[in-house]
């Protein structure tokens, strides 16, 4: 089986704390995705500053890959959803 190229629409992992400091981990949608920040679509409510992981491939055959970061933006949409931007603080590799 091939590697999967992380592109924008890709499923990923989020988990952290959302607002109220509850633990979490919700699939979500990637939708953007640069060198020091990306965003995707999540229905778990949190707030700017907050710090995240994101995992890129939460189920497949192929080390997972995790990016850490803070919450830099928070768009709220109609479907519910929330946008958010994460400002990327580390990268790393899961063994």
């Amino acid at each position: 089986m091939g590697t999967k190229a992380i592109i924008d629409q890709s499923e990923v992992l989020v988990s952290g704390k959302d607002m109220f400091g509850v633990p979490f981990h919700e699939r979500a949608q990637l939708l953007n995705l640069s060198d020091d920040e990306l965003s995707f679509s999540i229905f778990r409510p949190v707030s700017e500053n907050l710090p995240l992981q994101v995992n890129f491939h939460p189920d497949q055959e192929q080390p997972e890959f995790w990016i850490e970061g803070l919450v830099s933006d928070v768009k709220f949409r109609l479907d519910g959803k929330q946008t958010v931007e994460l400002r990327v603080n580390r990268k790393r590799l899961a063994s």
